[in-house]
C-alpha cells in the first residue's frame, strides 16, 4: 500500500511493454482457510470457488503491476468500473494454477485514462477461468462539471427482491477477508482527497452480496458460469439500497432510485 501511496506514473511515449505490461505467477493455489472466510462472509457453500473470489485472490498481484515502476498506472484514488468472470471449469483448492494478468491501457478521456486486465487461471495449457476488469484513473486536475441533477432510473420492468444495508462494520469486515486495506474505503479524509463525500464501500464487496442473494435464489443446484458487474455510482457508508431484477439482470439501487451496480449472470444445472 506503500508503493501505491507513493508511486507517480512516468510521463511520456509509453514503451509497449508498459502499455501492455504481463504478470505471471505459476503456481497460484486457492487457500481453503481464506476462501472458508470469504464464502462465512457472504453465505456461500465453500465446497466451490465463487467467482467474485477469483479476483480477490489475486489482488497481490493486480497491485504488484500496478505499482511496477514500468507501467504507466497510479493505483490509489483508482475508479473500478467493471468485472466479468467466466468459470469455464471448477477451480478446485490446493492445486496448482497458472495465473497471468495483462494490463491493457484504453483511451484517454476528459475524466481521466481508462484502462483494463486480463486475468486468465489455467492448468497444464487449458485456460480453466478468467476475468476481465475496467478502471478510470481520474484527472486529479480538473473537476467534471455535472449538468443538473440526474433523474431516477426507470426500473418499472424490475421487481423488488430484497435491501442491503452497508455499514462501517460491514466494510471492515471486506477489508479483513478480501485484504483490500484502500484508504478510500476506510477514512473520510482519503474519501474526500479523492472527490468523494464519504469513504465509498468497495465495488467487490457490493459484487460478491448481489452474487450472493443471486445465489439464494437459484439454489445450490446452479453454478454460474458467466456474471458481469458494472460499477455506475459510489455507495457510500451506512446507505440502504434496493435490489431489484427482472430475471437476466439485477440491480442495485441507492435511495435517490439511482442504479449504483448493474450485475448479469448466466448459470447451468450443476
Amino acid at each position: 500500500m506503500l508503493k501505491a501511496l507513493l508511486k507517480r506514473p512516468k510521463h511520456g511515449v509509453l514503451s509497449q511493454s508498459s502499455v501492455k505490461a504481463t504478470l505471471f505467477n505459476s503456481s497460484f493455489t486457492v487457500n481453503a482457510d481464506a476462501l472458508r472466510c470469504y464464502c462465512k462472509h457472504y453465505g456461500f457453500d465453500d465446497s466451490s470457488v465463487p467467482a467474485t473470489y477469483l479476483f480477490v485472490a489475486t489482488q497481490s498481484e493486480l497491485l504488484q503491476l500496478f505499482v511496477h515502476p514500468d507501467t504507466p498506472i497510479r493505483p490509489l484514488g483508482l475508479v473500478h468500473t467493471f468485472v466479468g468472470f467466466e468459470l469455464i471449469e471448477k477451480l478446485e483448492v490446493g492445486q496448482n494454477y497458472q495465473f497471468t494478468v495483462k494490463l491493457e491501457m484504453k483511451e484517454k478521456t476528459e475524466r481521466g485514462q481508462r484502462f483494463e486486465t486480463l486475468g486468465e487461471f489455467s492448468l497444464d495449457g487449458k485456460t480453466l477461468a478468467r476475468y476481465r476488469s475496467g478502471y478510470l484513473m481520474p484527472v486529479k486536475s480538473s473537476k467534471l462539471k455535472r449538468g443538473g441533477v440526474a433523474l431516477a432510473d426507470d426500473i418499472t420492468a424490475y421487481q423488488h427482491q430484497t435491501n442491503l444495508q452497508t455499514s462501517k462494520a460491514n466494510t471492515r469486515a471486506y477489508a479483513s477477508v478480501s485484504g483490500d486495506y484502500n484508504p478510500i474505503h476506510l477514512s473520510g479524509f482519503m474519501a474526500k482527497l479523492f472527490g468523494f463525500k464519504a469513504p465509498i464501500v468497495h465495488g467487490m464487496d457490493m459484487a460478491g452480496r448481489l452474487l450472493s442473494v443471486n445465489s439464494q435464489q437459484v439454489g445450490n443446484n446452479q453454478r454460474v458460469n458467466q456474471c458481469h458487474f458494472s460499477f455506475k455510482r459510489p455507495i457510500f457508508v451506512s446507505q440502504l439500497l434496493d435490489v431489484f431484477s427482472d430475471g437476466n439482470q439485477v440491480l442495485l439501487v441507492n435511495e435517490e432510485g439511482k442504479t449504483c451496480v448493474m450485475m448479469s449472470v448466466s448459470q447451468s444445472i450443476s
